[in-house]
């Protein structure tokens, strides 16, 4: 937490000027990979660019792989959101702050939020339950040594593997324990922390929005593989169809699973070019050949793409699959009655931080997500309320159209129930909670509840859903739109 006069030098610097930065899209010379970046760029002579990203330093690019806006800094525009609210003693512009630093994933500025708003008026009931809720997270929470061995067994008894606590959650993994040079911290230690903040995160939003979740009682476990070969070994044994998936939930265990991303695939044409590239780079400085600078800050600057790439999945995958195991241990999804997928998939991916943007936290608007949505979106046999909330978007997938399409439609309903009906989307939840405890409810049981609580009449809400959606952009579409 930033000290008090520190904050206060922030807000009325804020107050005076709106800080600018730099929104940078680089193509990587030789991939059609496209990266977004927010910091500071430096065009210098020779046509390279300079950027400086608040997180992994500087990176080199050549200026026609790059184009560069001018746009209003994010986090400038939530500190004066907030430090505005501050000023007028407007306790709901404080809360509003608070929300707004949620969105862009910005944990500390909501605690300085709230602490704005607890000034003005200690006694307003949402802060005292913001408050509350605080304390109890604060609580250590009790170790349970039966965790251990569930953990143990869940993973086959592999003596590889050891444990990791945090505040929260019991860590099982077999990364390596050298610490990162820019984070001071292992990989393992790295997980932990962005879990912590996905926790404390996740509970605050529904607080926020008078809905008081219970805080777990134990610790909620997780197991990390450092190797993505090592992780599909694994999942292979549970069943085939996890293979494709970043990481899962198994609910039945109460265990997240993960692997260490950068190690699949997808990074596998970046990989290949970076060690192309820093085999050239030794070589060049080996033998001290001048003239050949831009190769050297071509391979740096690779080398540091790959790191934001890897930590951008990381808080995607991590923001997902810890979304489903909060809401199974928080009481807010029954954790014995069926679950239909649109309704878990479209939590994890409203909450999920999108891996493709420039800034991201709770309810970003994921590029991928809703280009998915707006494929199937014209076809109304799939793309209506009925077909989803009866569950069939997933169960009928693989034919005419892909379970990708579903995920689309899912993350594109939940949003904007999210967004306009929230009070409503929690009393579904909870009406979920009193199906029969079976594996699996019926199409029509499914649609019933949801008539229970938003009505039969889907037409209003349909057409409510889709101006929505016909209006919701992603952060970078908005962005440019003011920049250009």
């Amino acid at each position: 937490m930033i000290a008090r006069t520190l904050l206060g030098l922030i807000l009325a610097l804020a107050c005076v000027s709106q800080s600018y930065a730099d929104l940078v899209l680089y193509q990587v010379p030789g991939t059609t990979l496209v990266f977004i970046l927010q910091g500071r760029a430096k065009v210098n002579p020779g046509a390279t660019v300079t950027f400086r990203h608040p997180t992994f330093g500087n990176l080199y690019m050549s200026a026609s792989d790059v184009k560069i806006y001018k746009v209003p800094s994010v986090e400038s525009l939530a500190v004066n959101k907030l430090s505005k609210a501050k000023s007028d003693g407007d306790l709901n512009g404080c809360l509003d702050a608070a929300r707004n630093a949620l969105k862009i994933g910005k944990l500390d500025l909501f605690y300085q939020a709230c602490k704005a708003a607890w000034e003005i008026d200690p006694n307003d009931d949402r802060i005292k339950k913001l408050v509350e809720l605080k304390r109890a997270i604060e609580k250590p929470v009790p170790i349970d040594p039966a965790q251990e061995k569930i953990m143990r067994d869940f993973t086959k008894n592999r003596a590889d593997m050891k444990f990791m606590r945090s505040k929260h959650f019991l860590l099982l993994h077999d990364t390596s324990d050298k610490k990162d040079s820019r984070t001071r911290k292992t990989r393992a230690e790295e997980r932990l922390e962005l879990l912590e903040t996905v926790y404390a995160s996740f509970l605050m939003k529904f607080c926020l929005e008078g809905v008081e979740l219970e805080v777990p009682d134990k610790l909620l476990m997780v197991v990390l593989f450092a190797e993505h070969s090592e992780y599909l070994q694994f999942v292979n044994l549970l069943g085939p169809d996890l293979a494709s998936a970043a990481g899962f939930y198994h609910r039945i265990h109460n265990v997240a699973v993960f692997y260490d991303q950068g190690t699949d695939q997808s990074f596998e044409l970046l990989n290949a070019l970076n060690r192309e590239i820093q085999h050239e780079r030794d070589e060049i400085v080996r033998r001290k050949i001048s003239g050949l600078a831009d190769i050297i800050r071509f391979a740096d600057t690779l080398n540091l793409l790959i790191e934001v790439k890897r930590e951008n999945l990381d808080i995607e995958v991590v923001s997902h699959e810890a979304t489903h195991q909060l809401a199974a241990n928080t009481g807010l999804m029954p954790a014995d009655s069926p679950i239909p997928v649109w309704v878990a998939e479209g939590l994890a991916t409203y909450f999920e931080s999108p891996k493709q943007a420039a800034w991201s936290g709770i309810g970003a608007v994921n590029a991928e997500r809703l280009n998915w949505y707006r494929e199937l979106a014209p076809i109304r046999k799939y793309s209506n309320i009925d077909f989803i909330v009866s569950d069939q978007i997933f169960t009928r997938s693989a034919n005419n159209f892909t379970t990708l399409h579903a995920y689309g439609q899912s993350w594109a309903l939940t949003h904007f129930l999210m967004e306009k009906h929230f009070d409503k989307l929690v009393l579904y939840y909870r009406e979920l909670g009193k199906l029969p405890k079976a594996s699996h409810a019926k199409p029509e049981e499914l649609q019933k509840v949801f008539d229970k609580v938003f009505g039969s009449d889907k037409q209003a809400l349909d057409g409510q859903w889709r101006a929505y959606m016909r209006s919701l952009k992603t952060d970078l579409e908005r962005t440019l739109e003011e920049a250009l």
